[in-house]
């Protein structure tokens, strides 16, 4: 019997129809097209920002505004009894997890001999220890229901040598390979386990580099790396491979890394 994958994505996303979705780094870039995005499918969508509650709590009245159902939270996911009571807190006001995306994360420069030991732990504790312990909290409670989804987010950092990134890239290729261990410990549980890689995206992150003259040069270099001839993906776009990997149509994948970076890490 043939399965008419157009019914089957159509459909499974209608399925998240009130399903709870926590998305770590949710109030700015990606992390709010993905919760603009599942919330606009029916999803219950909990807003996390790292420090300021009202920059969550904006993205939750755009949803709102929108017909939607949001919460913002506060949590500092390289505090691990932060994350622990912002699960907690999502779990008793809003519901058990369904679907969790790890989304925070922090970019800055850092150059050999240069770089201070604060700067290596922020980047360390946000990117990587944040996804491990968000996934270290919420995966056994899916593993026990049987069912749930987790996306994480790496980078085409973390496949691509890039001398002043050296530990936000090695942090990011540990989060694709921690994807695929938590994949194996989770599938013969039905929870699937898959990573976003995007590269270069217009997020406010990144907004001097998109806009500012000084930094003509590089785009000028990332516009000639991109075989696309785009120096910046949508983040919209990236929100919905998210969306895709939730879905049901996804369903046999575990432990795998889309990599959306316009084709600059194949070759130039």
């Amino acid at each position: 019997m043939q399965i008419n994958l157009i019914y089957l994505l159509r459909n499974s996303i209608l399925q998240l129809k009130d399903k709870v979705v926590l998305v770590t780094g949710g109030s700015s870039g990606i992390g709010a097209e993905i919760c603009a995005l599942f919330a606009s499918e029916g999803a219950k969508v909990g807003v996390v920002a790292s420090k300021n509650k009202d920059k969550a709590q904006n993205i939750v009245n755009l949803i709102k505004a929108d017909g939607g159902f949001a919460e913002p939270y506060v949590c500092n996911v390289s505090e691990v009894n932060e994350i622990d009571k912002l699960v907690t807190s999502v779990t008793l006001n809003i519901g058990s997890i369904d679907i969790l995306i790890n989304c925070a994360g922090v970019f800055f420069p850092t150059k050999l001999g240069e770089t201070v030991e604060k700067d290596y732990d922020e980047i360390v504790d946000t990117c990587l220890k944040g996804t491990f312990f968000m996934c270290n909290t919420v995966g056994p409670v899916m593993a026990k229901r049987g069912s749930g989804k987790i996306v994480n987010f790496g980078s085409a950092a973390g496949i691509q040598g890039r001398s002043s990134y050296i530990v936000y890239g090695a942090a990011k290729a540990a989060i694709m390979q921690m994807t695929r261990s938590l994949a194996c410990e989770l599938a013969p549980n039905g929870v699937n386990v898959n990573c976003i890689s995007p590269g270069n995206t217009a997020t406010p992150m990144n907004e001097n580099v998109r806009t500012e003259e000084s930094y003509a040069n590089t785009r000028e270099i990332i516009t000639e790396r991109a075989l696309s001839g785009r120096p910046f993906s949508d983040p919209k776009e990236i929100a919905a491979m998210a969306l895709f990997l939730v879905s049901d149509a996804a369903k046999p994948m575990h432990g795998e890394t889309v990599v959306m970076d316009e084709g600059a890490n194949i070759g130039f």
